[in-house]
């Protein structure tokens, strides 16, 4: 569209995308255990480059995760972060490791809004501006996706490829469209490939691309992006292996670590050992990750059924403008999402983000069907029709708030540096991290006082220096054993087993010094209906003597 076209909604929606995304990093700066690989692997390049020489400093030859993972996307990453980081650094305006941290994740965001605005220039441009800005406005009203865009795991390091190739679908780029798709499920997640496959079918069933053009598409994207990232990943991992936390992985299963992960994961049942979830977990899920545009799905594919078996034809509900922007969505996106939706389901274990890849596309059909509603010709319709639309976008944005509000309390190991910075820790001191603090925001951006080498990426590590010990051995778990092990601090959610523990003349080993609170519980109750309970998570003990 035009410039002179462009309306103030235009840039309120255009900010909006950008604004959003980053300032629920700027909120929950900190990051779980399953975000760690991608992002020790970025700090880990912003830190040390990537001169061969220093891969042995990296992070995952002691800690290598579940799974092998590739180091393509972290390296992407990183290199796309380091002009900001040092610019920031150079410049004052990041004065802690923990501020390049929200740098990385704020980069990833930017990726994730970059993707959604083409793909709503996209919609705008092949059907009409109102669907584009109901879709940007149901999108950004979910919890799910803007909460978790700026999140270091590899669903959302493949989430703005996948929407872009969405994107690229609408504007008929479609070999473009799947060889991006492709290169996406073999570097960064198989699954994608459910998707990717039967899209690549029906968009050649309807002859808008030749089946020989779709091989010839996979097959670049495929074997493109793994003759990339393979030696990169080969490189990086066959020197951790054999590990023990990886005892049936060799250095050629890194070679394509996707392909090794799902056969470790699925074909060997170890995913189940995360929990197994029962067959309709995604499809009740959907509901609650979609909100408000859940029902206007819903309504979308029922008006678009009823207009195909003539049911409405020249009545009051016929819309030949929904009829066709929610059926070209049906036909070219809907085969991919129930093929990826239904596989997934037949796997014992289930996490929302393994189909997050399928919101996007529902959310189209969402906003189709608003963009219909809205503009009903019956006016007393269409005005109740617009209140109804609003409530749902309210009702949606406010659950996001409260959820987002709560989801700051989930991060207690983030917060733990800056109680340690209020502590006068002396030089040399050994504070020893077990996985609960690790598992719940503390990283490597977090030590701040780590002896790390200086690097133009990140402003100098705070004095004194103190070592950080994530070591996991068994012993250093008990009281007696990490004092045993010269252990000077302690993070931990077992303060009271630590603090009651005495030497035979009862003078105390340990002593609680600060504490962490996190979250304990959502409920019904207190002021406003609703409770938010709070209690100490993580304490910090000294050891005595």
């Amino acid at each position: 569209m035009p410039a002179r076209q462009r309306t103030l909604a235009d840039y309120l929606t255009a900010a909006a995308v950008f604004a959003v995304p980053a300032a629920h990093v700027l909120v929950a700066p900190y990051t779980k255990v399953e975000e760690s690989f991608t992002l020790h692997a970025a700090h880990d390049v912003l830190r040390y480059g990537l001169l061969p020489g220093s891969f042995s400093n990296w992070d995952h030859r002691t800690f290598p995760g579940a799974v092998p993972r590739s180091f393509l996307p972290p390296i992407v990453l990183a290199a796309l972060s380091y002009p900001t980081a040092v610019v920031t650094t150079a410049a004052g305006l990041a004065t802690t490791a923990v501020d390049i941290q929200v740098v990385v994740r704020l980069t990833l965001a930017l990726l994730f809004s970059l993707s959604l605005i083409h793909l709503t220039h996209s919609l705008r441009a092949r059907y009409n501006a109102a669907t584009a800005r109901w879709f940007v406005v149901f999108t950004l009203a979910q919890f799910h996706i803007p909460y978790y865009a700026g999140r270091t795991l590899p669903n959302f390091t493949a989430l703005p490829l996948f929407i872009y190739s969405l994107s690229l679908i609408l504007r008929e780029s479609y070999f473009s469209a799947i060889a991006i798709l492709t290169a996406a499920a073999t570097v960064i997640r198989l699954e994608i490939a459910l998707f990717v496959v039967p899209t690549a079918l029906s968009l050649a069933v309807q002859k808008k691309i030749s089946f020989a053009s779709a091989i010839a598409a996979g097959a670049l994207g495929g074997f493109g992006s793994l003759a990339i990232a393979a030696p990169v990943d080969y490189t990086l991992w066959a020197p951790t292996l054999p590990h023990p936390s990886l005892p049936t992985f060799t250095a050629l299963h890194t070679a394509w670590p996707e392909l090794s992960a799902m056969i470790f994961n699925i074909v060997g049942g170890h995913s189940d050992e995360w929990g197994v979830m029962p067959r309709n977990f995604y499809i009740k899920n959907l509901a609650k990750i979609m909100l408000g545009s859940f029902p206007l799905y819903i309504v979308g594919l029922i008006w678009v059924s009823l207009h195909m078996a003539n049911s409405i034809e020249g009545g009051l509900f016929e819309n030949k403008t929904l009829l066709r922007t929610v059926g070209e969505l049906i036909i070219d996106f809907l085969p991919g999402t129930y093929v990826m939706v239904g596989a997934l389901s037949t796997v014992g274990h289930k996490e929302w983000r393994f189909i997050v890849y399928v919101i996007p596309v529902l959310n189209m059909i969402s906003a189709a069907t608003a963009a219909a509603i809205a503009a009903f010709p019956h006016r007393l319709v269409r005005n109740l029709a617009r209140l109804g639309l609003v409530g749902l976008v309210a009702l949606s944005a406010g659950f996001t708030l409260f959820s987002t509000w709560v989801s700051t309390f989930n991060y207690p190991g983030g917060d733990v540096w800056q109680v340690l910075e209020t502590l006068n820790i002396p030089e040399n001191a050994v504070i020893h991290f077990p996985s609960y603090p690790l598992q719940t925001g503390a990283t490597l951006f977090t030590f701040l006082h780590a002896n790390f080498p200086p690097s133009a990426a990140f402003p100098p590590h705070a004095e004194p220096v103190w070592t950080y010990s994530k070591d996991e051995t068994e012993a250093l778990l008990t009281p007696t054993g990490a004092w045993d092990a010269k252990i000077d601090y302690v993070v931990t959610p077992f303060a009271s087993t630590f603090s009651e523990v005495k030497t035979t003349d009862g003078v105390p080993l340990w002593q609680l010094v600060g504490d962490v609170e996190g979250l304990d519980g959502v409920g019904l109750g207190g002021k406003y209906g609703v409770e938010v309970r709070l209690a100490r998570k993580i304490g910090i003990l000294k050891r005595i003597g």
